[in-house]
């Protein structure tokens, strides 16, 4: 018995400068959607709410008669099949415009509305192809919406590029929720996310107080934030099944 093993074995073993082709049990390279060439690296024990804010915000630009008009924040999710951006409806309210997507490294990428409601403030955009450097998360919503619960999100305040804010919610109401966090013009549209990266809302505005009556004074600590509540997930579904491949 011991000497009919040995044989099988010395009859399997390859001549020393003999190659064995293993090529037939390597698993085949899938070709990841997401490239992170130009993702600064985060912190690898930050939550997990602050590092998707950051790996799916996209800039939104307007642009109309040759020039820009206007430019918002979004962010970048999956549900199925699809890959869409929730912002908000004011930043993309304008009619016979372009709405371009401007990722990381420069990449431009236009967009057409498929959800938008004035009252709640959020739209749906699709854009034309699938984007490379921003990261399409699971829409995943948080349904608890508890005062003082931590929450993150990332906007392009003046023109500054990608910044991630923090901060808690201090008010729950069923459409808005109060948020003490840090917002200024072109941060509108910013996904705001829970510490699990679950969806609280979007940022719809800052408060704004006026001094003797006349001067506008900005509170960017009190943020208005539309309740994703208010963007029912069948509605979601049947406008993005409506778009054509």
């Amino acid at each position: 018995m011991i000497r009919a093993l040995l044989l099988i074995m010395v009859a399997c073993t390859p001549p020393a400068n003999g190659h064995v082709d293993l090529s037939f049990f390597k698993t085949p390279k899938v070709q990841s959607e997401f490239n992170d060439i130009y993702t600064e690296d985060i912190d690898p024990f930050a939550p997990r709410g602050l590092r998707v804010s950051y790996q799916s915000s996209v800039v939104i630009g307007i642009f109309g008669e040759g020039k820009q008009l206007g430019s918002g924040s979004g962010n970048y999710f999956k549900l199925g099949k699809h890959r869409f951006i929730i912002t908000a409806a004011h930043v993309v309210n304008e009619s016979g415009v372009d709405i371009v997507l401007l990722e990381r490294g420069g990449e431009k990428t236009r967009a057409s509305v498929v959800y938008f409601n004035k009252d709640s403030d959020i739209a749906v955009l699709v854009p034309e192809k699938k984007l490379r450097y921003t990261k399409a998360i699971p829409f995943r919503r948080d349904i608890n919406n508890e005062m003082g619960e931590k929450i993150y999100h990332c906007g392009h305040p003046a023109q500054e590029g990608w910044h991630i804010s923090d901060g808690i919610l201090t008010g729950v109401r069923p459409d808005v929720l109060l948020a003490n966090t840090f917002v200024w013009p072109g941060s509108s549209g910013s996904v705001v996310f829970d510490e699990s990266g679950r969806v609280l809302g979007v940022v719809s505005a800052m408060r704004v107080d006026m001094i003797a009556g006349m001067f506008p004074q900005f509170i960017e600590h009190i943020v208005l934030v539309s309740n994703i509540k208010t963007l029912d997930k069948n509605d979601l579904k049947v406008a993005l099944e409506n778009v054509r491949d």
